[in-house]
């Protein structure tokens, strides 16, 4: 029977790193967690669980439920976000006596799972609410005002909120935001962050939209250098500000020296572009949504609550 020795030296870490990452306590890089739970389902490791988990012996039948926007990005690198988060739940189902099932938001029949991890911003008040009626339900990367349910969120309004400031404070005046749809909860967040930051610096918050799935970006660029001298172009994703790295390059525009870029998720593509971008904390985002789920299924803490998770902020070359 493998042990957690045995873990450690095929990961190439620590004992202890291998502890913090089965218990989720202390801070592991994604790279790092993943070469762990790549280790333990390599060698059949069975780590201990709490006494709260074997309390329960019963399994329970869990949906992931991704909408057909995701599910479409998951076959591509910009899906990559999610694809980490699904993956923290698949490391610890079995700790968790879950047997997970994937279910498309907009098509599949709801019945017969006891309940519900519902992944990404797509799902409405309505939808949510639909797969309620049938067990618990916790929302991952998603948060919907008035609603109630549990949710696990990253904190993009503190995170962008914060890379203003710094600007600011080092005396850069011109930032502009170029964000998602904000009908979408994470970018809502961000431009919320974004312009709160501007008006308490007595300056004007200046955005633009751009839909990174069904819009080409030069125009959306053009219009926003042809109106001003920007210094500061932060994003709210690395897809985003990596489209926008590679033009700004491709018309002679010096990075970070004429415009600093930022963007926000720290998607692997974006440390290849040595892009500046908010780290989210993608994979502890799928092991707080399985605990707080499983607390659920069992009776634990019935009242509901909003788990955010602070950003980090990562500086590569593409800011100053």
């Amino acid at each position: 029977m493998a042990s957690i020795d045995d873990v450690a030296r095929l990961a190439g870490v620590s004992i202890a790193t291998v502890s913090r990452v089965l218990n989720n306590k202390g801070y592991v890089s994604e790279k790092t967690k993943l070469k762990v739970w790549e280790a333990v389902r390599e060698l059949g490791y069975r780590p201990q669980i709490s006494a709260r988990t074997l309390a329960s012996k019963r399994l329970f039948k869990v949906a992931l439920v991704i909408s057909d926007r995701i599910n479409k990005l998951l076959r591509s690198e910009t899906g990559n976000f999610y694809a980490i988060v699904l993956q923290a739940i698949k490391d610890v189902e079995r700790m968790f006596r879950f047997s997970t099932a994937p279910l498309i938001l907009e098509s599949s029949d709801p019945k017969g799972f006891d309940g519900f991890l519902l992944i990404g911003s797509d799902a409405t008040a309505e939808q949510v609410m639909s797969y309620r009626k049938h067990g618990k339900v916790v929302l991952v990367d998603h948060y919907i005002d008035g609603l109630g349910i549990d949710c696990v969120v990253s904190d993009g309004y503190d995170g962008v909120y914060k890379v203003v400031q710094d600007f600011v404070r080092r005396g850069f005046e011109n930032i502009v935001h170029l964000h998602g749809p904000l009908r979408f909860y994470g970018f809502k967040d961000r431009y919320r962050g974004y312009v709160e930051a501007m008006q308490r610096n007595g300056l004007l918050p200046v955005c633009y939209e751009y839909d990174d799935l069904h819009e080409e970006i030069t125009p959306v660029l053009k219009k926003i250098f042809r109106d001003r001298k920007v210094q500061v172009l932060i994003c709210s994703n690395d897809i985003i500000a990596i489209r926008a790295l590679k033009e700004l390059k491709s018309w002679g525009y010096r990075i970070p020296e004429d415009v600093s870029v930022i963007g926000f998720d720290d998607i692997p593509q974006a440390e290849r572009e040595s892009l500046s971008t908010l780290r989210v904390q993608k994979y502890e985002m799928g092991l707080i949504a399985v605990e707080r789920l499983y607390e659920l299924l069992i009776g634990h803490g019935h009242h509901p609550y909003r788990m955010c998770l602070y950003t980090d902020f990562v500086k590569r070359s593409s800011s100053v």
